[in-house]
């Protein structure tokens, strides 16, 4: 029997709990209370990672775990790069158990296994596998599972191994029909699986009307609820991990697994797939694709190519035009999925047809990478593009200050392209900031100001370096033109943000 199969369907997944960071008592106070209402429901098991919700989830979970006589399974995490050896596995774990206020673990988990080859570097001699068998060894912790982001074919050998007792994967109505063998690989190896994702991110609850094939004779129209039923429905899934933010999203996924699915597992799983493969253009996320001679991220690409299907979000304080919305949310998920943003405007596509005659779905990839570096150069967003406007907003002025507003990911960004291009400055950076809380401090070797020094450091320029609040900062800042100040800001108005 699966070794999550003893605990209630539903997991609690803790990286959307309502706190902004250790100052938020409030946050930290509801954050607390839903844990408790979690376990009090009857869920058991609770995925943690150390920097989840604001990095504060395991400070939650241990004053959560105070608060409840009942019974639950929590994870520990250690990621390939972070550590190494079996030493390295060891003092983690202990400072998981340190902060969740425990003696021991029931899972360790080889967390973000990527590919097969990080799946070796894991399981040599002194590694972090050896680690985990020292602490099951040792009763520290039961159980030894990972979690999978490597392509089907790798997932696949890595659970054939037979070296976990547990995988943890994304699946949901997205990406189905690629990690249905996944799946099955596990179901016949008896090696229990939680399901991660099971809303495609967010996806499918953005889009239920999209998503409403997945409903069933007794979803009474409820996607979300189908689409949790779905994740459930393979019978190697015996846990499906949910992210709450608050209580009425917590009760409502907790009523959809306390009665037996009102469509046979089988019956749901059959329907669906036959529907899933039916969906026009959309990418199962299955890499096949992958491999381009011109290093062309293409399974990047057509991912998040998929937030084209979708219905344009407002977000970044941008209400519209309808392009600047899908080129955000485009841009946005290759930011954070991939980190890729193009060197030039030039499209390197030599259109070999390798990725086309390799894709499964037979979508036109050549033509959505041209797509890309058009959406690309009409929003500013290469590499080229970032020297071109800081060459025309800083070189060749003879500024002997420049001021950035405020100091952050943004500023840090810019005086590290701005040596990168150009060298070392001959003005001096400032940095300002409205929070009170950095006045004074240090920042990249650096001091932060206050606004009210603008007119004493009276520097020749202040870009506004936010995405954000660029708009609402420079009406702000307008006073202090009459010092002779300029004011710019760094996004042009269609202009991608230099930071998500």
């Amino acid at each position: 029997m699966g070794i999550y199969k003893k605990h209630f369907p539903l997991g609690l997944g803790t990286t959307r709990l309502p706190v902004l960071g250790p100052k938020d008592i409030e946050g930290l106070e509801k954050s607390i209370d839903l844990v408790s209402q979690a376990l009090n429901a009857g869920i058991e098991y609770v995925d943690v990672g150390f920097h989840y919700a604001a990095g504060m989830a395991p400070l939650i979970l241990k004053e959560a775990f105070q608060q409840t006589n009942k019974t639950f399974a929590v994870t520990t995490k250690v990621m390939y790069g972070q550590d190494k050896t079996a030493d390295d596995a060891r003092k983690r774990v202990e400072l998981y158990l340190k902060t969740m206020g425990l003696t021991k673990a029931d899972y360790f988990t080889c967390w973000t296994i990527w590919d097969y080859e990080t799946f070796e570097r894991i399981m040599k001699k002194g590694g972090i596998y050896e680690g985990a068998l020292r602490l099951k060894e040792e009763g520290i912790i039961d159980h030894i599972c990972c979690s999978l982001h490597a392509s089907p074919e790798d997932m696949i050998k890595i659970i054939n191994s037979r070296a976990f007792e547990g995988v943890t994967v994304s699946y949901s109505l997205l990406n189905a029909p690629n990690m249905i063998p996944v799946l099955d690989a596990a179901y016949k190896q008896d090696i229990s699986v939680a399901v991660m994702n099971p809303l495609g991110g967010g996806m499918i609850a953005q889009n239920r009307e999209f998503f409403s094939f997945a409903c069933g004779g007794g979803d009474n129209g409820d996607t979300v609820h189908a689409a949790l039923r779905f994740a459930k429905a393979h019978p190697a899934v015996d846990i499906v991990l949910g992210g709450v933010g608050n209580k009425e999203e917590l009760m409502d996924s907790v009523s959809v697994f306390s009665t037996p699915d009102p469509e046979l597992p089988e019956k749901r799983h059959e329907r669906v797939l036959h529907q899933v493969s039916g969906l026009s253009g959309f990418c199962t996320g299955c890499k096949y694709c992958e491999g381009c001679p011109q290093d062309i991220p293409t399974a990047a690409i057509m991912q998040a190519r998929n937030t084209l299907l979708f219905q344009a979000i407002p977000s970044y304080n941008r209400k519209g035009p309808e392009e600047l919305l899908y080129n955000l949310q485009l841009f946005r998920k290759l930011f954070f999925d991939n980190g890729w943003m193009p060197e030039s405007r030039e499209l390197p596509c030599i259109k070999c047809g390798k990725c086309e005659r390799q894709c499964t779905q037979k979508l036109g990839i050549t033509e959505a990478v041209a797509d890309i570096y058009r959406r690309a150069a009409e929003t500013f967003y290469t590499k080229e593009d970032h020297k071109k406007r800081l060459e025309a907003l800083l070189v060749g002025k003879n500024y002997r200050k420049v001021g950035l507003y405020p100091n952050g990911g943004f500023s840090k960004l810019i005086i590290q392209l701005y040596r990168e291009f150009f060298g070392e400055p001959e003005f001096e950076w400032l940095q300002f900031n409205s929070d009170p809380k950095t006045w004074g401090q240090m920042a990249d070797e650096r001091v932060v100001h206050s606004p009210a020094e603008i007119a004493e450091l009276k520097p020749d320029l202040i870009l506004i370096c936010t995405y954000k609040y660029d708009q609402d900062i420079l009406e702000s800042l307008r006073p202090y033109e009459e010092y002779g100040v300029r004011l710019e800001k760094l996004h042009r108005p269609e202009e991608m943000p230099w930071v998500f």
